[in-house]
């Protein structure tokens, strides 16, 4: 077996040669420059030189021509690699320059064995190179020249082609981002329509407090928690008095100011976790949860004092004073669910203002 020394400046491809020239029993070195492979030439006997024909700095043939004047060093058999592209021309190179061989498909390992094979076959060379004659360099040279336009008008086909899909890659990535963008927002915009239509969908449009729909849906919510505070549920119903006569006397507009004044004073004295709904035409109401019903009648009783006070007006014109009627109910002290107290309620509500009016009054206990 013999000693091979791989001369190619492509490192995968020098890795390639050389494990290929070690799988058919032979000791493979490696060599990336002139300068390591002359050093390795000089080290010791070496049996075969694979030099790839393009490589750079210098050149593969330009390689051998140093190596032939060298008079200190031993001359290997060697063996020219090229690409299927450059066949013709690395085997005329070959040829011209007493080389052993060429070998142009390096991916094919039968056929670089086979080169190998033949090429350690040989004796070594007895003499130095002498330089081809011009009239056999020319049309080398020639054709090399060709090969290279070739090669070069390709690669300005692929950078041509390569720029034009890398601009449409961009024109279709600014396209992606845009559509991206649009749809992000356009989902938040529907996102806040959703929000808007749920919120029309539970506020009363002239008060912006809850409406009786969202109370009683929240009802059973408010009495699971009151339930695991160990606390009461509160319902207060108000009721703003002799209404019809206000609109009947002052008009809808103004009576609408009315209802605008006394939803924020019925606001102002919830808590952030309370529940303010208008429930009809001139109807309130008020659920909270609260450790002691005392709490909320004293609240109710303020409010009720408090209203009257208020200096409603509507296009200069003073509008009242203003009165309302307000009842209160407990769960569980007025009902075994928060739905039956609102009920009771109601109709404690009623009852008061059959009898009078401008007053706070709580429903009686359940029986």
């Amino acid at each position: 077996m013999g000693a091979i020394l791989v001369f190619v400046d492509s490192a995968p491809r020098r890795r390639h040669v050389a494990a290929a020239v070690a799988r058919a029993g032979h000791r493979a070195q490696e060599a990336a420059s002139g300068e390591q492979a002359l050093a390795i030439i000089g080290a010791g006997r070496l049996d075969l030189l694979l030099v790839d024909i393009l490589t750079p700095h210098p050149g593969g043939y330009q390689f051998v021509c140093e190596l032939y004047a060298r008079r200190d060093l031993a001359l290997p058999r060697m063996v020219f690699l090229a690409a299927p592209h450059m066949a013709g021309e690395a085997r005329l190179l070959a040829q011209v320059s007493g080389f052993s061989g060429a070998v142009v498909d390096v991916a094919d390992a039968a056929a670089l064995r086979a080169a190998v094979d033949a090429a350690l076959s040989r004796p070594p060379p007895a003499a130095r190179l002498r330089a081809p004659g011009r009239d056999r360099l020319y049309p080398l040279v020639s054709r090399l020249c060709g090969r290279v336009a070739d090669l070069e008008s390709c690669n300005a086909r692929l950078h041509a082609h390569a720029t034009l899909h890398a601009a449409q890659l961009q024109v279709a990535r600014s396209a992606l981002d845009r559509e991206v963008v649009k749809r992000l927002a356009s989902e938040e915009h529907l996102a806040r329509q959703a929000l808007r239509l749920r919120e029309h969908a539970v506020r009363d449009p002239l008060t912006g407090l809850y409406n009786r729909r969202y109370l009683e849906a929240s009802l059973p919510r408010e009495e699971g928690r009151a339930k695991r505070e160990g606390a009461q549920l509160g319902v207060t119903r108000v009721d703003i008095d002799d209404f019809r006569r206000c609109r009947e006397s002052f008009g809808r507009a103004a009576c609408d100011e009315v209802l605008r004044a006394v939803g924020r004073r019925l606001a102002g004295l919830a808590r952030g976790e309370d529940i303010v709904c208008r429930c009809g035409e001139a109807k309130f109401a008020l659920a909270m949860v609260i450790a002691a019903a005392a709490t909320l009648k004293q609240r109710a009783e303020a409010l009720c004092a408090e209203t009257p006070k208020l200096r409603i007006e509507h296009d200069g014109r003073p509008l009242g004073p203003v009165t309302l009627s307000i009842a209160l109910a407990f769960f569980p002290h007025n009902g075994d669910s928060a739905y039956t107290v609102l009920q009771v309620a109601d109709a404690a509500l009623q009852q008061s203002q059959a009898t009078a009016r401008n007053r706070v009054v709580v429903a009686g206990a359940r029986h």
